[in-house]
C-alpha cells in the first residue's frame, strides 16, 4: 500500500454538454461530448496522483473498454491498483452525464452491476497507508480494509444515503458529507440557517467526531471549540458541478497528508471545488497546485458563526 489508500466506486463519465436541460421526448443536439474515469474516490486518487501523493487504490473493473481506459487514466498519475479487482466477468460501471452549461448543473444516470467479491480475496500490501478515502460503496472492500488498518485516518465521502454509508460515517474519523445525506438521514425537508445546528448535531451524534456538511453555492459548515461555522464558497460563474464533490474530497484528504489544520484543510478543499466548477467534466477539471494556492492568497474568506 502506499501513503493514501481510496477504496469504493468507479466508472466511466459520458458527458453531454448542452446550454439547457432537455425536455422529454424531444431530439436534441449537443454542443459537445467528452468521456473519462469517473466515481467519487476515483477522481479523488486522480486528484492525489496528479498532486503526486503516493495512492492505492481499491476498487472493481471490468476488462472491457471502459475499464481499460479508467487504468490507462489512474496509473498515469501513478496510481497503485495492485489490490483493485479487475476482471473479465466483472462489468465497468457507466454514468450519463447532462451539463447544463447556462447554471453549471449536471444530471447523472449510473448503470451498475453487482461486481461479488470472491470470498478468497486477501489484501497485498508492504507499507500501511496512513490515510484512507471511502466512499459509501464497494462495502465489503471497505469493511476489510478497515478491519485490516485500524490504525490509519480515515475521511468517508458521505454523497448519497444508504445503509453502507451509514455504516461507515460512524466509524471513520472524518465525516464529509453532502447536504442530500444530511437532509435524508435527519429526515428534514429542507437544511436552512434555522436547521443547522439540529441535522449538525443528529451527524454529530452519528460520527462522534469530526463532521463537516458541504452545501454547494453556500459552502459547508463545521464546528470548532464547540461553536457552528459557517464557511462561505468562494463566488464564481460555474459551468459543470460534475466532480465538485469528489475534489473537495481528494483535496481535503491531500490536505490532511500535507499538515494542514482543520480549517486549512476546508478552505484549501472549498477553493480547489471552486476552480473545478469553473471548467468542463471531473478528471479534466482538476486544478493545478499553484492555482489552488494563488486564489487561497487572494481569498479573504471569513467564517461566519452559527
Amino acid at each position: 500500500m502506499k501513503k493514501i489508500l481510496c477504496v469504493g466506486h468507479s466508472a466511466c463519465d459520458i458527458t453531454y454538454l448542452m446550454n439547457e436541460y432537455p425536455i422529454e421526448n424531444r431530439k436534441y443536439k449537443v454542443d459537445e461530448t467528452k468521456m473519462m474515469g469517473g466515481g467519487p474516490t476515483g477522481n479523488a486518487s486522480y486528484l492525489l496522483g496528479k498532486y503526486g501523493e503516493e495512492t492505492s487504490y481499491i476498487t472493481t473493473l471490468g476488462t472491457d473498454p471502459y475499464g481499460k481506459n479508467i487504468v490507462w487514466e489512474l496509473e498515469s498519475v501513478g496510481i497503485d491498483l495492485r489490490n483493485s479487482l479487475i476482471r473479465n466477468e466483472y462489468i465497468t460501471p457507466c454514468s450519463m452525464i447532462i451539463t447544463n452549461t447556462s447554471i453549471g448543473s449536471r444530471t447523472i444516470l449510473n448503470h451498475r452491476s453487482k461486481n461479488i467479491i470472491p470470498s478468497d480475496y486477501r489484501l497485498e500490501y508492504q507499507e500501511k497507508p496512513k490515510f484512507i478515502l471511502f466512499d459509501g460503496h464497494e462495502i465489503e472492500l471497505a469493511r476489510m480494509v478497515l478491519q485490516e488498518f485500524p490504525s490509519a485516518m480515515t475521511v468517508l465521502d458521505a454523497g448519497s444515503y444508504k445503509e453502507e454509508t451509514v455504516e461507515l460515517a460512524s466509524k471513520v474519523e472524518y465525516l464529509i458529507c453532502s447536504e442530500d445525506f444530511a437532509r435524508d438521514y435527519t429526515k428534514v425537508e429542507k437544511i436552512t440557517p434555522e436547521n443547522y445546528h439540529e441535522v449538525f448535531s443528529q451527524m454529530e451524534e452519528l460520527n462522534g467526531k469530526n463532521v463537516v456538511i458541504t452545501l454547494g453555492e453556500k459552502g459547508c459548515i463545521y464546528r470548532k471549540n464547540g461553536e457552528l461555522y459557517n464557511h462561505p464558497a468562494f463566488q464564481t460563474k460555474a459551468i459543470d458541478t460534475t466532480g465538485a464533490g469528489d475534489i473537495f474530497h481528494g483535496a481535503f484528504v491531500y490536505a490532511l497528508s500535507n499538515n494542514f489544520d482543520f480549517i486549512e484543510a476546508i478552505k484549501f478543499s472549498s477553493v480547489c471545488a471552486s476552480l473545478s466548477v469553473e471548467k468542463i467534466g471531473g478528471r479534466d477539471s482538476i486544478p493545478e497546485l499553484n492555482d489552488i494556492y494563488k486564489r487561497m492568497e487572494k481569498w479573504e474568506s471569513i467564517d461566519f458563526k452559527i
